[in-house]
């Protein structure tokens, strides 16, 4: 990834609050909450998959925990596949994406998104607002960020094996200065896309009238020490068979 994550705007800003950046003891440990949806609501079956739009967001309780985010990992339950297969897919390299985001695999945008982040939470806290758009890699989807008003781009990487798809957040988002961290709010996202006869979700059943969706966020000491690794959530997106 380019260092466009260090640009400017974010630079700047990190700059100003560097000098009052300390080590606190955090409030409270991490939480989440999840909240899932999926249209259209009625599920298809083994034999007949339906494609559908799948819409995430998960919320970090960062104004207590204080809390700096590496990692997200999405479990999908039976009834659910997230599957590239077959689908346009994004292989350009990141500097490609971050050079012509929306040109570069144009027919492998999968949806929209936007995420808070507070930066430097401990003291004089700082929010960025960013932009996603998420496309359809091999085997991964790809978020695109952009942050409002400025230049800081990223390309964050979620890998897709069986039911799970885990979102790796990189270091140059959790610390975009040295000594200066920033905590991730929430992250909200829509997507789907289709081609033929292949879907990126896909319901195969309804169990209980419920998908149950889990999510867990894995944290990283910012320099502090979370007062515990992880958290984890999970939300029922309602469904009928």
């Amino acid at each position: 990834m380019r260092k466009s994550l260090v640009a400017v705007g974010v630079t700047t800003l990190a700059v100003s609050v560097a000098g009052v950046a300390y080590a606190q003891t955090p409030a409270a440990a991490p939480a989440i909450q999840v909240d899932a949806g999926l249209s259209p609501s009625k599920a298809g079956t083994k034999k007949q998959p339906k494609a559908e739009k799948f819409a995430l967001k998960v919320t970090n309780n960062v104004s207590e925990s204080k809390a700096t985010a590496k990692q997200i990992k999405i479990t999908f339950p039976s009834t659910l596949k997230l599957s590239t297969k077959g689908l346009p897919q994004c292989t350009k390299s990141d500097t490609a994406i971050l050079a012509n985001p929306k040109g570069a695999c144009k027919g492998s945008i999968a949806g929209t998104g936007s995420a808070h982040a507070v930066l430097n939470p401990f003291a004089n806290p700082a929010p960025l607002v960013f932009d996603v758009t998420p496309l359809v890699g091999k085997n991964q989807m790809l978020y695109y960020l952009k942050l409002r008003g400025g230049n800081v781009q990223a390309v964050l990487h979620g890998k897709v094996k069986g039911s799970t798809q885990t979102i790796a957040i990189p270091i140059q988002l959790q610390q975009p200065v040295t000594g200066v961290y920033s905590a991730l709010q929430d992250l909200s996202t829509t997507i789907s896309l289709k081609k033929g006869k292949h879907s990126l979700i896909t319901s195969t059943g309804c169990k209980q009238g419920a998908h149950k969706i889990g999510v867990t966020v894995s944290f990283t000491p910012n320099p502090t020490a979370p007062l515990q690794p992880t958290a984890s959530g999970q939300d029922k997106a309602a469904c009928k068979a």
